[in-house]
């Protein structure tokens, strides 16, 4: 009885693991492991978990979910599955999904002409453990994104990373109740964007070594503008001193290297707790869309920055001249030759807000012993640069 134990034991692991639905057949390529995997997507039900198995594969067209809600789209782990679309021949992004409650873990995304990851149109969408990037390095002939999610709600992004993205490695634009946390975003233009969003929060997160390290945007003629509520705290943002590699005319190519923090026309926008260290341009850019000089036919647009809080940052600027590649670097090295600036804002105002010493409600609390802050007076050809924090140290 003791000498067939052990044989039995042995053929009904081997049958267990011929027969685990989440193992390829052996031999199969990577164009039907892409079958077999898309025919998955198109007929599951709600609430099912589609796997992917270990290995690295090439793949020349999208994966996509479209309208199935609750499923998993799950791989072995963040560096256990690979796909890669460096011969990529239809489409652009890697993988899209048009559904909600959906759930996107454990794999890598490679070279893709476009996007790595679009969710559009979903309520619930949870993107973790995902590495997105393009192996040739920085080129603005990469895809625009790596996490995009975009015209949703009830974001959640944690535990990810991207690189080389030529616009942002993690973008979420026009959603709705966002979290972006504990994520890794290196060498993209843009490391982490939340544009025209309302209700949002990115926290925990270490934005290095991008040419901007976090943007919160608003911008005209989108489907949904005037975003508002944004927290942004608890984050690195180091060093983000990358060559801006954005194609000619993508809005983050106004963005100098050498930048911490943006707020463009951001409204309701708290900053704090952070570790701004080694910018060579700017720490934090406080400033209204005029700033750009580019026109718009948004007649809901407003392009304003208000109801904006800086408080508790540790600042600590790199020696060096601001860069001189972008109008914005060309204007601190303008006004402040050779000498990075902690917080810079641009002083414009919106006429219809209430009179008084800080009309839009600009609050920066901060240690000021070497605080480097000014209000640039942008609005009045920079006749009247002040660098009194004074007025802006609110209640």
């Amino acid at each position: 009885m003791k000498h067939l134990i052990l044989p039995l034991a042995l053929l009904l692991l081997l049958y267990s693991c011929n027969n685990a639905p989440d193992s390829p057949p052996p031999g199969e390529t990577a164009t039907a492991l892409y079958n077999r995997i898309q025919e998955q997507l198109i007929n599951a039900q709600p609430g099912e978990i589609v796997e992917i198995p270990e290995g690295t594969y090439a793949f020349d067209r999208p994966l996509s979910l479209d309208g199935i809600p609750r499923v998993t789209i799950r791989g072995a782990g963040m560096d256990k599955t690979v796909l890669s679309f460096k011969g990529q021949k239809v489409g652009a992004e890697g993988l899209r999904v048009t559904a909600d409650s959906v759930t996107i873990e454990g794999l890598t995304i490679l070279d893709t002409k476009g996007d790595a990851i679009k969710a559009q149109d979903c309520n619930g969408i949870t993107i973790r453990n995902v590495k997105t990037s393009w192996s040739g390095g920085a080129s603005e002939n990469n895809g625009g994104y790596g996490l995009y999610p975009v015209s949703s709600k009830n974001v959640l992004i944690e535990g990810c990373e991207a690189s080389f993205a030529s616009d942002a490695g993690i973008y979420v634009g026009q959603c709705e109740n966002v979290v972006v946390r504990n994520c890794y975003a290196h060498e993209n233009v843009a490391g982490i964007e939340i544009e025209n969003c309302t209700n949002s929060e990115v926290y925990g997160n270490r934005a290095e070594g991008n040419t901007g390290g976090i943007l919160v945007f608003d911008l005209p003629e989108l489907p949904a503008g005037n975003g508002k509520g944004c927290k942004v705290f608890n984050n690195k943002v180091i060093e983000n001193n990358h060559k801006n590699f954005a194609p000619e005319g993508n809005i983050v190519g106004i963005v100098p290297p050498g930048t911490g923090i943006i707020l463009l026309a951001a409204k309701g926008v708290e900053v704090y707790d952070n570790e701004i260290i080694g910018h060579k341009t700017i720490g934090t850019a406080i400033a209204s869309y005029y700033i750009t000089e580019k026109p718009w036919n948004d007649p809901n647009y407003d392009p304003f920055t208000y109801d904006v809080t800086v408080r508790n940052n540790r600042y600590e600027r790199k020696r060096g001249v601001p860069d001189l590649s972008r109008d914005f670097g060309k204007l601190v090295n303008y006004l402040f030759p050779g000498k990075p600036q902690d917080i810079i804002y641009d002083g414009i105002l919106d006429d219809k807000r209430p009179a008084g010493p800080n009309p839009m409600n600009i609050c920066i609390l901060q240690p000021q012993e070497s605080l480097r802050f000014a209000n640039v007076d942008a609005a009045n050809d920079f006749k009247k640069v002040s660098q009194d924090i004074t007025p802006h140290i609110c209640p």
